[in-house]
């Protein structure tokens, strides 16, 4: 027994999973000497833009993967009905709990395989890892050019007053300005949102992707890139662990929907293997890895931009940065476990899901009161 604990602590995923631990525990020792704000400003100003560009200037495509591209979309599908029900059967219709269902819903429909399930693949089914980079693609497209999109079309719409007093959905309007005038004002909106550092990543890195221009063809701009990139892990974890909290109403909230969530994908994975036919082993393993991956960073960043630009929308980014700071360390947990049960996990998956949903109503009946007080 002793030999078996010790070949699994010496499988490299393990050790990742410690050091990165390590990394959360040093940021809560620290978590009154560090500033949490400057933390997160480098976090979606300097490193999230270098992912993405990265990440963006590597995409290659052809039809021979379509299938896999259909499989991703199904699964960006899947989490964005999995959000909206997640949030509405444990948050409820209340209007006064608007923001945060809406916040919630969004943010679960993000994932982030990458940063948190591709280290478990590389590991335990290498094989499939190029695949996976396929599948997550769409989960890309999604996170970086339509959830602004999804963000405006969830987010409540402003209201007015009528001459009665009363309030309507109306949109306010003004006179409208002369063509000179709007030239300008369209060229400084324009101006501006390149200026954004998430949108100069999203646009140069399309440009690279269309154009064939790798980040290697870049010389030592290239270079920067990529270690401002691999930067994100380490910082994302050290923001962690200065954050995390288990007291209190929301992080108990933040676990009931997280669990809920995992528990639906581990059910809607399910059903994709038996229907789609999936046999071979390790791709059903990269398939369970990948639909385990946590809450999207990017799609935080996302949400607190629009939040800061568009308060009337009605959002939560402290909450959405409680989604993402919970479900990297949960997502962490169950790929250990998948990687080391192996088939038994994978074979198992729709008591696998029944299990995590029991979880999920068990923390919400235990803590109601107080979430219901809290929220």
């Amino acid at each position: 027994l002793f030999a078996k604990v010790a070949s699994i602590y010496k499988i490299a995923s393990i050790q990742k999973v410690l050091e990165l631990g390590t990394i959360a525990a040093f940021g809560t020792l620290t978590r009154n000497r560090l500033d949490s704000g400057a933390l997160t400003a480098l976090l979606l100003k300097a490193v999230v833009p270098a992912v993405i560009l990265t990440s963006l200037a590597g995409l290659s495509l052809s039809r021979e993967l379509s299938g896999f591209l259909g499989a991703g979309a199904l699964l960006v599908l899947c989490q964005i009905a999995v959000g909206q029900l997640v949030a509405r059967v444990i948050l409820g219709g209340s209007a006064r709990r608007a923001v945060t269902r809406r916040t919630v819903a969004v943010q679960l429909a993000t994932m982030a395989p990458v940063l948190s399930s591709f280290a478990f693949i590389s590991e335990f089914a290498p094989a499939r890892l190029g695949l996976a980079a396929i599948v997550d693609l769409p989960s890309k497209a999604f996170t970086l050019l339509f959830l602004p999109l999804f963000l405006g079309l969830l987010g409540q719409r402003p209201k007015i007053c009528d001459q009665a007093g009363s309030l309507n959905d109306q949109k306010f309007e003004s006179p409208p300005p002369g063509t000179g005038a709007r030239l300008r004002a369209q060229l400084g909106a324009l101006c501006t949102e390149l200026s954004d550092p998430f949108n100069a990543a999203i646009v140069a890195g399309l440009l690279m992707a269309a154009t064939g221009t790798k980040v290697a063809d870049l010389g030592f701009v290239g270079g920067a890139m990529r270690t401002l990139a691999s930067a994100q892990t380490p910082i994302l974890f050290l923001l962690i662990g200065t954050k995390f909290s288990l007291s209190g109403a929301r992080p108990t909230l933040v676990l009931s929907l997280l669990f809920a969530r995992h528990g639906l994908i581990a059910l809607a994975t399910a059903a994709f293997l038996r229907f789609a036919g999936v046999t071979d082993a390790g791709a059903r393993l990269a398939a369970v890895l990948s639909s385990q991956a946590a809450s999207s960073i990017v799609g935080f960043g996302q949400l607190d931009r629009m939040a800061a630009r568009r308060s009337d929308l009605g959002y939560d980014p402290a909450l959405a940065f409680e989604i993402v700071g919970l479900s990297f360390p949960l997502t962490i947990v169950l790929n250990t476990v998948t990687c080391i049960a192996g088939a038994a996990y994978v074979d198992h998956l729709p008591l696998v899901g029944a299990g995590l949903l029991a979880i999920s109503a068990a923390i919400y009946a235990a803590k109601r009161a107080q979430i219901d007080a809290a929220v």
